[in-house]
């Protein structure tokens, strides 16, 4: 629960970034969209300060340890990059910028305003025709954590709003029982004295004749209020259970769209792993050929956004936190 009102509140801040009213989902679609990057430099924290020269760029002293754990794994990506130095480095540096955030933060900690600027400084870098596929592909599994994680917090929120009706049909049923036995015995009184003179009964002798002459009326009064009353009650209790049965509908919905939502994912979960056997085949194959490949599996996205088995070895991973 401390995850999800986190969440909330960082969703909160960044309502500028996403609109309820259109679903999340349509996160993936930004991500392929096609428009003007909005990222710059002051988006990123720690580019000032110190530089150091590697190769022909100079990095903030910050992303040394990150750029060099690109290298070593994926190897020069701006390599064949032909545009001008100061624009390529430029483009260089957010990039990396991006691969530090994804290594230093949690899902928890992501919005879609994060991960629409890791979009733009990724996509700026492949206009520039740096190598860098591998973070695109990387960046989609962080959107789609980030939409499981969103879908959750919403029947979180539907469940609570169903506690809270089924407290409130409660309290109104008790409240209902309550007044009717509170209220019984004056009820009864004032039925003796409807449409009657309030002296009835104080003067015995002087009001026998209208006594009797309303004891009949009375009688059918009393059949009218018996007959008011119960078809009173049956429209309170149609009420009620109208209210208790829209409650269990939209309980029930809610069950449905959560089997809805696991058989997706036991869906997905087979397409991966299909697609993980169909990739293991083809790397053995590679591997008898002479060239290697590493394997992604599904429980790798319970890991950190920026897991070894993603993108770098455990050891270097581990070299880039001692060194960080």
């Amino acid at each position: 629960m401390n995850e999800i009102k986190n969440l909330q509140q960082m969703n909160s801040e960044a309502g500028t970034c996403s609109n309820d009213d259109t679903s999340i989902s349509d996160l993936l679609m930004k991500i392929d969209t096609d428009e003007e990057s909005k990222v710059k430099f002051s988006d990123f924290t720690g580019l000032d300060g110190k530089h150091v020269t590697v190769g022909k760029y100079c990095f903030p002293l910050s992303l040394h340890p990150t750029l060099e754990l690109i290298i070593k794994v994926r190897g020069d990506v701006a390599a064949t990059s032909k545009m001008n130095l100061s624009i390529a480095e430029r483009i260089y540096i957010m990039f990396c910028a991006s691969i530090k955030e994804m290594h230093d933060l949690r899902l928890e900690q992501i919005t879609e305003c994060r991960i629409l600027k890791w979009r733009d400084a990724i996509k700026d870098a492949l206009r520039m025709n740096f190598k860098v596929n591998f973070a695109m592909e990387h960046l989609k599994k962080i959107a789609c954590a980030y939409i499981g994680l969103m879908e959750r917090q919403r029947l979180e929120e539907v469940a609570l709003r169903i506690s809270k009706l089924e407290a409130e049909l409660s309290a109104s049923k008790k409240e209902h029982s309550k007044i009717c036995e509170r209220s019984k015995e004056y009820m009864d009184t004032a039925k003796e004295f409807i449409g009657k003179p309030v002296s009835l009964g104080m003067l015995k002798a002087e009001n026998r004749r209208l006594e009797e002459r309303n004891r009949r009326r009375h009688r059918t009064l009393a059949m009218q209020d018996l007959e008011q009353s119960i078809n009173n009650y049956k429209r309170e209790n149609a009420q009620i259970l109208t209210t208790i049965n829209l409650t269990t509908q939209h309980y029930l919905d809610i069950e449905t769209e959560k089997i809805v939502l696991r058989d997706e994912l036991s869906e997905l979960s087979a397409r991966l792993q299909s697609l993980n056997e169909i990739e293991s085949i083809i790397l053995m194959k590679e591997s008898n050929d002479g060239e290697g490949g590493t394997i992604i599996s599904l429980p790798e996205l319970c890991q950190p956004i920026l897991t070894s088995a993603d993108m770098f070895p455990y050891d270097d991973l581990q070299q880039l936190t001692t060194e960080s």
